[in-house]
């Protein structure tokens, strides 16, 4: 059965130098857990690219992710946490969704999170496109797959081939360097190797909830430092893969969270984190392909904290999760009309430990230990029902060692209208069970979190009816509308005791959207893109909008080169122009209101030497994004305009 337009030697390309219409065709991975192309594949993938990484002078993970249609990113000067389909929940440390580096979980195993800022300990500069499939995938990847799937493709070794050294400096006393080493080896391995260092000084922030004589008149001083090194390394021969990242992380807390003495030089917040996997990916036969994957990590989190009880005391602390998995993938196309895939996962949690205490004097407040296992078993069908019609049926059966067994299922339909139309009617659930810091975390001081009752698993159920069209290489447009629900909502807010959180689960959530996209070559040269996004999140019981949900979300991007084919390469460059706006966002306390930033980027080639020039809030836009329950005051200024120069040689 031939079900993909594009062939498989496609996914091998460097994606940088596809032209558009071949984009438009582009195979992914994610929708699916195997190759098929995007207009054909059961979802509304996006797609970004390291050529639009390096046009639009993207800085980290979250900046990739803010261009893409339908997300949104807040920053409380400690994590990025990522909005799909106006859903942002204030606390939640980007648990829904679920982040695969290579096809392989990225997630940890204590807080679920999915790095997305600073602490993504991958250099972005690594990766070869990023592919975002919105709406549950429970069905295809089990729990953390509820709003949206993220999977981040590295680079190989014979793209770069060779050594590399990259520079930048910036605005806040920003600096980076870089090394990279690609080669293929006399055997045919295919090696990548990476390591990064990362600094930036920061600006003194004010904070009106702090402005008096005893709190430095609201502002905080050296406290916005991020300092960072990672190393990633990747080998390739045949079809086994291994990989390995490590990444470390510490950064200032100028907000005081959690109630802590304002202004104080030792809060702050540290994280490290080590990843491995191996991979082998080839046919069983003819007609059947195998995967197995085999990995493990390890995740730190270390959090000094300043707390005046009195007497003004240091308080720490700490999270660590370690883990190892398994994943065994067949995909037959032994049936005329069907491509059927199966597979199991496995992870097992060797240790969850969470600890909190006083330094001096000591005190201890939590020490709890947990390990657990986590598995599922799925089974998808993609069935040819006309050569222009193609049903999409899965079902996934999963288990949490501390929850019972539940089965998700995701139908799709997809009506290809024409060689360049697709008309996509999609179904799909998905599950959120407590992690471990939601259901064990327990500290009973100032801005700590208490004891509730039993949490529930949180579930989700989307409806979604996509139209793509792609008339000509030159142009695609996509529309798409969309309904979900959401029961069992797993959220923090205040407790009853004074000064104190609590997790429960809140009010049932409904979200109906839509989406649009068009995108357009300008000539050989030039590329147009605009995005919309309306939707609307609602507590089904009170029907107030929820917090941190805007309304509207308007994108648009435009890249050009300048300079002729036949000027010197220091006559010619690409220019790239980005500019994104958020509606209106209500806050826990009142409202923010709408906001627009532009960027701007050019890039060129001077004496060997690639040279990218961006500044960022190109017209110093003043805007400022809702805060979470710990932190006082109820919204956090942004950063006004910022610059960033990079250098990349390669030899």
């Amino acid at each position: 059965m031939a079900v993909c337009l594009a062939p498989r030697a496609h996914a091998q390309a460097d994606v940088a130098q596809l032209p558009l219409e071949q984009l438009m065709q582009m195979e992914v991975r994610t929708a699916s857990r195997y190759l098929q192309s995007a207009l054909e594949a059961p979802a509304a993938v996006s797609v970004v690219t390291a050529e639009d990484i390096r046009t639009f002078g993207y800085r980290n993970l979250a900046e990739i992710l803010a261009s893409m249609r339908g997300l949104y990113v807040s920053y409380d000067r400690s994590y990025h946490y990522l909005g799909m389909r106006g859903f942002s929940t204030p606390g939640d440390y980007n648990t829904r969704v679920l982040l695969l580096v290579d096809g392989v979980r990225f997630n940890d195993n204590l807080y679920d999170q999915a790095p997305v800022g600073t602490d993504f300990p991958i250099d972005i500069d690594l990766i070869e496109r990023v592919e975002f499939v919105p709406g549950p995938s429970a069905a295809v990847y089990g729990a953390n797959a509820f709003f949206g799937v993220l999977n981040i493709i590295t680079r190989e070794g014979r793209q770069p081939k060779g050594a590399q050294v990259s520079t930048e400096l910036g605005s806040h006393g920003h600096a980076r360097l870089r090394f990279t080493l690609g080669t293929v080896d006399a055997q045919g391995s295919d090696w990548l190797v990476s390591a990064s260092r990362s600094t930036t000084r920061g600006e003194d922030l004010y904070f009106p909830a702090y402005d008096t004589p005893a709190q430095n008149q609201g502002i905080a001083q050296g406290l916005d430092y991020d300092r960072s090194s990672s190393f990633f390394a990747k080998m390739r021969r045949g079809g086994v893969t291994l990989s390995l990242s490590h990444g470390e992380r510490l950064k200032g807390l100028p907000t005081a969270a959690f109630s802590q003495v304002f202004n104080d030089r030792r809060s702050r917040v540290a994280d490290s984190s080590t990843r491995l996997a191996a991979e082998y990916a080839g046919p069983w036969s003819p007609s059947l392909h195998f995967t197995a994957r085999v990995h493990g990590g390890q995740y730190r989190y270390v959090g000094d904290y300043v707390y005046d009880y009195p007497p003004v005391t240091a308080n720490r602390d700490t999270g660590r999760g370690r883990w190892v998995g398994s994943e065994l993938q067949w995909v037959s196309t032994a049936f005329q009309r069907h491509k059927i895939s199966f597979g199991v996962d496995y992870r097992r949690d060797l240790d969850i430990t969470q600890r909190n205490l006083d330094l001096a004097p000591e005190a201890h407040y939590l020490d709890t230990s947990s390990s657990g296992d986590v598995m599922g078993v799925y089974l998808q069908d993609e069935v040819a029902l006309r050569p222009d019609l193609v049903l999409h049926a899965g079902l996934r059966w999963g288990k949490h060692s501390d929850s019972k067994g539940s089965l998700h299922p995701r139908l799709g339909l997809v009506y290809l209208v024409g060689p360049a139309t697709a008309l996509k009617l999609l179904y799909g659930t998905a599950y959120r069970p407590p992690n471990a810091y939601e259901r064990d975390y327990r500290v009973e001081t100032p801005g700590g979190v208490v004891g509730t009752s039993s949490l529930r698993s949180e579930r989700i159920r989307t409806t979604e009816l996509v139209l793509e069209h792609a008339p000509s290489g030159a142009s695609r447009a996509l529309l798409t509308v969309f309904q979900s629900r959401v029961s069992h909502l797993l959220a923090i807010g205040d407790a009853p005791q004074v000064d104190r959180l609590m997790f429960s689960n809140a009010n049932n959530v409904g979200v109906d959207g839509m989406e649009a996209e068009f995108e357009q070559r300008l000539g050989p040269d030039a590329r147009l893109r605009l995005a919309y996004s309306w939707q609307r999140a609602r507590d089904a019981l009170t029907r107030e909008t929820l917090a941190n949900s805007p309304r509207h979300l308007l994108k648009a991007q435009w890249s050009s080169a300048i300079g002729s084919a036949d000027a010197s390469p220091s006559g010619r460059g690409r220019v790239g122009v980005e500019a994104i706006a958020i509606g209106a966002r209500s806050t826990l306390a009142s409202r923010l209101p709408a906001h627009a930033v532009a960027n701007l980027t050019y890039s060129t080639r001077l004496v060997g030497t690639d040279v990218s020039f961006g500044v960022y809030n190109l017209f110093d836009r003043r805007f400022a994004d809702p805060a979470s329950f710990e932190i006082h005051g109820d919204s956090l200024a942004q950063d006004g305009r910022t610059w960033r120069l990079k250098l990349t040689y390669a030899f």
